[in-house]
């Protein structure tokens, strides 16, 4: 790849090393918070210490996401964005619809009924707050900026990128299981959160910001009694695949057509 586009990446305060070793070790440090909030210094269901562990959340998650906006030296990704192909509109438009057809599925407009007469609308705000900025900071911050330098010189970058960052937020859900969670329900969890790594991805390359994919992955959260980690149900593995399915290749199209259209620009033959 020619040097104008290996330049186009924004240069990062740390090394792609570095930023994975931070991904890790702030990854680590919110169960350690979430263990001593909820298992030692405020244990319980009533509704003070449910609203003092839903702020100790979310002050972490900004402590976080400034600690990963000094590392990144912002929220952009790409100096100088790529102008999108006929291709890449339409599949971003189609991801698009398909991200707010998802939302509906998952019953929001009663979830948003409901939030509105909770008497925990604001700790269950603070808390999906929480998890869409520390989780799009972490995944599509640190992680796809340290997988993206890390894979600079192949065709595929962006792809490889979008499906590595995407993986290791699919695995990180397997930990439910030790919160009590099902194992097929939770496998099923992380493949789609693999998947909705790959759209957020997708979502991310194209405006060049995190502020979309954290208002989109606030949404998909919101619900009553998130801070008490509801136990998530699973799906026959039939229907499960027939919806997840054309969702990855979709995604997948996009971040290969996206890898494509870079090519294309710089003036190199995409092979």
């Amino acid at each position: 790849m020619d040097k104008e586009s290996r330049d186009n990446l924004i240069q990062t305060r740390w090394s792609w090393q570095q930023l994975l070793l931070v991904a890790v070790g702030l990854f680590a440090l919110l169960f350690g918070v979430d263990f001593v909030s909820k298992g030692l210094l405020f244990p319980g269901h009533g509704t003070t210490v449910i609203y003092i562990r839903a702020v100790i959340r979310f002050t972490y998650a900004l402590i976080a996401a400034g600690i990963v906006y000094y590392g990144l030296g912002g929220t952009k990704l790409l100096k100088r964005p790529t102008p999108l192909n006929v291709f890449l509109k339409t599949m971003i438009t189609i991801i698009g619809v398909l991200l707010v057809l998802l939302l509906v599925l998952s019953n929001f407009p009663y979830r948003l009924v409901a939030m509105v007469h909770s008497k925990f609308f604001i700790a269950d705000t603070l808390v999906a707050l929480s998890a869409g900025i520390f989780e799009e900071f972490t995944c599509r911050g640190l992680l796809l900026s340290a997988f993206a330098d890390a894979f600079r010189l192949s065709r595929h970058r962006y792809t490889w990128a979008a499906v590595t960052s995407g993986a290791c937020f699919g695995l990180l859900h397997l930990f439910n299981i030790l919160a009590g969670q099902g194992v097929k329900a939770t496998i099923q969890q992380a493949i789609y959160a693999f998947v909705l790594g790959i759209l957020f991805v997708a979502v991310r390359l194209t405006t060049n910001s995190l502020i979309w994919v954290i208002v989109i992955h606030f949404f998909i959260d919101w619900q009553q009694a998130i801070f008490s980690h509801v136990v998530a149900g699973s799906s026959p593995w039939p229907a499960f695949l027939i919806v997840w399915t054309p969702l990855l290749l979709i995604g997948l199209a996009y971040v290969i057509g996206f890898d494509r259209n870079i090519w294309r620009h710089s003036g190199l033959t995409f092979l």
